[in-house]
């Protein structure tokens, strides 16, 4: 009787000792589950901070974008005719921003829109035709480009000279090439007409597809997405191109304050004023009628490319 009556004792006793360990563990799991959690939850913060930074400053109305751009524009045409622009490393040609991001500017566009505008339409819509009638937009910009760019250098080779008695007739590479000066002509200026382009060109895309981002970052968190045009695509991909979508938004944000900028120092240091309100004219001519009266919401014709503004989202 004796020993049943101990060994009784001891179970008892193990029964009454165990829940204060499951206790601590139980805490212990808390712990590092929470300790787990604070770096994502920083990172969900900030990301929401920064994407609406984006949407709500860096990627502006367009008639924001308009105002701000000439007025980087006019602002910066007349401290330098003033000749109250300081002198800076922004101020030589050759300088980093110049070679690497203003000469490569259209490739730096296009090199981001190009993924973040196929990989929006292919998780919100999943269809190829829908994508090339959309990817038609970046065709037809860089044909405008292309066509702008080339006619602007044409006419200033053309109203220009050289400076050289019998070299009159040399083209500008020649000339320069045999030391001599050359007389510009009317040089309009090339870059002002990039960087605005680009940027109402960006500031278009990424706004049309802002809903397109949140349809993909809704899918991606949910945990079923039967029924609708992201079904066949698994949740993890959906994570991932949600991740990368997220990404490019933000470069492009960053690419943006990058053209200001050096909309500011083309103002500043650069051709004159008529070349540069001029060609700050032409580009939002060329921007306007194309995505305002050319492009066609849900357009099914190949004459008219899908304006960004699709009705299904």
């Amino acid at each position: 009787m004796s020993t049943t009556n101990k060994s009784d004792e001891a179970v008892t006793k193990n029964r009454h000792a165990a829940p204060p360990q499951t206790n601590k563990s139980s805490e212990n799991s808390k712990d590092n589950q929470a300790a787990t959690t604070l770096p994502l939850d920083v990172y969900h913060i900030v990301r929401d901070l920064v994407l609406f930074f984006c949407r709500r400053i860096i990627f502006g109305p367009p008639r924001f974008k308009l105002l701000v751009s000439f007025a980087i524009i006019l602002i910066g045409s007349i401290l330098k005719s003033l000749d109250l622009a300081p002198t800076s490393y922004f101020s030589l040609k050759h300088n980093i921003f110049n070679r690497y991001f203003a000469k490569l500017g259209w490739a730096w566009t296009i090199g981001l829109l190009f993924p973040f505008i196929y990989l929006t339409l292919m998780t919100t819509h999943n269809n190829y035709q829908i994508v090339t009638r959309h990817l038609v937009r970046l065709l037809v910009a860089t044909g405008v480009w292309y066509i702008i760019t080339y006619i602007f250098v044409s006419f200033e080779a053309y109203t220009g000279m050289c400076k050289h008695q019998e070299m009159r007739g040399a083209s500008r590479k020649i000339c320069v090439g045999g030391g001599y000066e050359w007389q510009e002509g009317h040089d309009f200026s090339g870059h002002t007409f990039l960087l605005l382009y680009s940027l109402l060109i960006i500031n278009e895309e990424v706004k049309s597809y802002d809903k397109g981002t949140k349809k993909v970052q809704q899918a991606s968190q949910s945990t079923n997405a039967s029924g609708d045009t992201l079904g066949n695509i698994s949740q993890d991909q959906l994570k991932l191109i949600s991740k990368i979508i997220q990404i490019i938004y933000v470069l492009l944000a960053a690419l943006t304050i990058l053209w200001e900028f050096m909309l500011l120092s083309t103002a500043l240091y650069y051709h004159h004023t008529f070349h540069k309100l001029a060609a700050a004219f032409v580009a939002v001519f060329f921007w306007y009628i194309t995505y305002y009266v050319w492009y066609r919401p849900n357009s099914t014709s190949i004459l008219y490319p899908s304006s960004p503004k699709e009705r299904n989202y």
